[in-house]
């Protein structure tokens, strides 16, 4: 069973799952989110109020000559072939062993979070890289006490920090590091401090951000984790489910029981693999008992929870080691069947309900391009919604032609970038466009209202009411839209949705 983990046979996997990335990349339209980062590499600056600028800097990187879908999450795919590489000879410099090397690399490719995640690019796409990157040299200047390690680490923990805030959690991963493996007297070495002097250079240009906005970037990331007044004891367990559905669920469980052991074990190579990973899985679940923890929040430690997964397979009796194969399978097979429906909606889950088919994620890269399209074809050059990604998503599929705008309570960047008065907007039509993701909205309430509908295998996924705002300012309309709720629809009751 061993057999199959050999490096052609991790070259041949990596490879055969680049493609299909690369493929759906270029065919499947971006995510809400990820055109508004695209937004932000056009209006690149040292810090935005939702993350770090990383991710602007690695799509303004990859879109200096086209701004197509496969253009702007192409630097995932350079991402995914270093972190391959890069686990590949973190593994080899720690175990010494190919079958763990080849065997790490496929488990961690073939992560649904992997598989999937991994053609959408956002702010965890660089903290993986860099987070990962920080590990791998600290690991060598354990082995090695090499000053140039050090300074490594240094630099590339403040990469980290530019790309994503939660990759601080590296610190208290690295005391715990210490307390266990007796590592304290790293405190008496001043190349130690100098490495977290050059983390904090790479991570200035935000501090100056947040000062020159008022620290608005880190209060809004600090009061992320604990909007609710009470605890939800369920959300811990729903953050684990979805560990099970991103990693995969074998996969998953044996790591985190692997973690665990590894915890308190003697050796120092498993107590580092531990500290490096399970605490940031622990920590965002605890998250949960104030706020619903997302999935994708511990992603960038997933290189080293692979690797310590890798390791508990690998190591012991042969049942451990058809798990694992197992677990690859399965891991392989649903991601590749969820990929495919993406682009090409196999899943008939409209069968089984109509709301599942509704709520189904991967509508998320259906309809932006056919609103812009019908937007464009009524000649409006200037539209307001009430979320930044859905404005994003507008003006990216526009190609230019028409530019959005943000009504809107909750704060977002667009309120950073100044609203002005376009020359020609007496003469140019302007909108407000209103967006129903669930399909709860009764936008027959509202008056002057175009109204469409975005259907995927027949079934209505999404709707957009469109009220034509004629030729006005863009900053009276976001003005007076902030002011106003009178545009808000009614819900759907049951009675009408059935009749619907």
């Amino acid at each position: 069973m061993t057999k199959l983990f050999n490096k052609l046979n991790a070259i041949i996997i990596v490879f055969v799952l680049l493609v299909w990335k690369i493929f759906l990349s270029a065919k499947l339209e971006l995510h809400p989110d990820e055109a508004y980062y695209w937004l932000w590499s056009k209006r690149l600056d040292f810090g935005y109020f939702d993350h770090s600028p990383m991710v602007a800097y690695f799509i303004k990187l990859t879109t200096l000559w086209s701004d197509s879908e496969l253009a702007i999450r192409f630097s995932l795919v350079f991402a995914m072939i270093i972190l391959s590489v890069l686990l590949w000879k973190f593994s080899k410099a720690m175990f010494n062993d190919e079958r763990m090397a080849s065997a790490s690399v496929i488990i961690l490719n073939t992560m649904p979070i992997m598989l999937l995640g991994s053609i959408i690019i956002t702010p965890d796409s660089p903290a993986f890289l860099f987070y990962s990157f920080t590990v791998y040299f600290l690991w060598k200047f354990i082995k090695t006490n090499s000053v140039k390690d050090c300074y490594l680490t240094g630099i590339f923990f403040g990469l980290a920090l530019l790309s994503k805030y939660t990759v601080v959690l590296f610190l208290p991963c690295l005391l715990i590091y210490m307390i266990l493996d007796k590592k304290l007297f790293w405190f008496k070495n001043p190349h130690f401090y100098l490495s977290g002097i050059i983390s904090f250079i790479f991570f200035l240009p935000v501090i100056i951000w947040n000062y020159l906005h008022d620290w608005i970037s880190f209060i809004f990331q600090l009061g992320h984790g604990a909007t609710r007044s009470q605890f939800h004891f369920n959300f811990p367990f729903e953050f684990l489910g979805a560990q099970c559905l991103t990693v995969g669920p074998i996969i998953f469980i044996g790591g985190l029981f692997a973690s665990f052991a590894y915890l308190f074990s003697r050796d120092s190579k498993k107590i580092f693999l531990a500290c490096f990973c399970l605490p940031i899985i622990i920590f965002f679940m605890l998250t949960g008992l104030r706020t619903y923890p997302e999935a994708n929040w511990p992603t960038f430690s997933f290189m080293i929870f692979a690797l310590a997964a890798a390791h508990f397979f690998l190591s012991g009796k042969n049942w451990k080691k058809i798990l694992l194969v197992i677990g690859i399978v399965i891991n392989m097979l649903g991601a590749l069947l969820i990929g495919v429906h993406a682009k090409y909606s196999i899943l008939p889950l409209y069968k089984l309900s109509e709301r599942l088919a509704v709520t189904d994620a991967t509508n998320w890269f259906f309809g932006w391009g056919d609103l812009a399209e019908l937007l464009m074809q009524e000649n409006y050059k200037y539209i307001d919604t009430r979320q930044h990604q859905w404005s994003a998503a507008i003006e990216y599929y526009s190609r230019g032609q028409i530019k959005s705008y943000v009504s809107s309570d909750r704060k977002n960047q667009y309120q950073f970038w100044w609203v002005e008065a376009p020359s020609d907007y007496e003469t140019s039509k302007a909108a407000k466009v209103l967006v129903d993701w669930e399909m709860e909205d009764d936008f027959s309430t509202i008056t002057n209202a175009q109204v469409y509908v975005i259907k995927r295998n027949g079934i209505a996924i999404r709707q957009y009411a469109v009220i034509d705002y004629g030729h006005r300012d863009p900053k009276e309309i976001v003005k007076k839209a902030k002011k106003t709720k009178k545009s808000k629809p009614k819900k759907i009751n049951k009675t009408q949705k059935a009749n619907k």
